[in-house]
């Protein structure tokens, strides 16, 4: 294990009270096994249960605890960014609340730095979720290495440990869409994998249902690849190819079969597409456009309500 420096722990929490009663137990019993000076940062992202009171209520008798309150819920990534950002461990691990990666792992990630490690991340050794979450996470996965190719090794785990200077270069990173797993992929800083366990969510609920996974493939595309630009210059070369080919088609037609093609049914197909492939493009052109507009209004990326020291 890493000598002489300080640990801080990072931890995102959005309605997560049930398994909280769990989980922080664990987890201050596995801190107190490092014989290290150490800090639990909660990012609590504007929950609506008593998660807040319940953390506040432990903060009376621990001193190791922090806590970074939301003015509203601004999404695991911004809650994550802000715990970064708030920590003050010269290594910091990062863990979800929810028990599916068990607190106990974390000396192991720890144990795993060396002189050339700079980032620690994990890779579950038996995946224990929901049919749907698993296969949106390997949808993601795979679209992800489909866009990005072997230019880095993606690892969409988001329980890791990281030196402080992984989290510096992090902040030199000033687009609107900070999606952890994959700006640290594609810093490639030095980095290990290791192999915990995964284990069902006992309590409360998944907070990426289908929508948020889908929120978060788009965000994923948008944001970290031009594929969507290319694919409309692709659908452009399509279409012109089409109506070049629909065309000799209907010459030929005329010209050496004698045959006259009713024109209203050809054209209406014809139209049909290019409309299609219009509309398409504006989509994609527009999507673009809203980050570059976002990016020119350069609101944070959350508000922060008050830090419990």
């Amino acid at each position: 294990m890493i000598e002489s420096l300080k640990i801080s722990v990072v931890i995102p929490v959005f309605n997560e009270e049930l398994v909280l009663r769990e989980f922080y137990p664990r987890l201050k019993k596995e801190a107190e096994s490092w014989g290290k000076s150490y800090e639990l940062l909660f990012i609590d992202d504007g929950s609506t249960d008593n998660s807040l009171e319940l953390i506040c209520k432990w903060k009376e008798k621990d001193t190791n605890i922090r806590i970074v309150k939301f003015t509203r819920n601004f999404g695991q990534q911004a809650a994550v960014l802000a715990g970064f950002r708030q920590s003050r461990g010269d290594v910091v691990v990062q863990i979800d609340s929810d028990l599916q990666n068990p607190p106990e792992e974390i000396r192991r990630l720890l144990d795993s730095f060396t002189d050339e490690v700079d980032l620690v991340v994990t890779i579950p050794r038996k995946r224990r979720d929901s049919l749907l979450r698993t296969i949106g996470s390997k949808v993601l996965h795979y679209l992800a290495q489909a866009f990005f190719g072997n230019r880095f090794k993606l690892n969409l785990s988001s329980f890791r440990a990281m030196r402080r200077t992984v989290i510096d270069k992090i902040e030199q990173c000033q687009d609107r869409s900070r999606y952890m797993a994959v700006l640290m992929s594609w810093m490639a800083v030095p980095t290990v994998q290791v192999e915990v366990d995964h284990n069902l969510r006992k309590t409360g609920q998944t907070k990426y249902g289908l929508l948020p996974l889908l929120s978060l493939t788009w965000d994923l595309i948008t944001g970290y690849s031009n594929f969507p630009l290319r694919l409309v210059t692709y659908l452009g070369l399509l279409g012109a190819g089409m109506g070049f080919a629909i065309m000799m088609f209907l010459l030929y037609q005329r010209l050496i079969a004698g045959i006259l093609i009713e024109g209203f049914v050809v054209l209406s197909a014809v139209f049909s597409f290019f409309a299609g492939v219009q509309l398409l493009s504006i989509g994609f052109l527009g999507e673009y456009l809203g980050r570059v507009h976002l990016q020119i209004q350069n609101r944070p990326d959350y508000i922060v309500h008050k830090v419990m020291d």
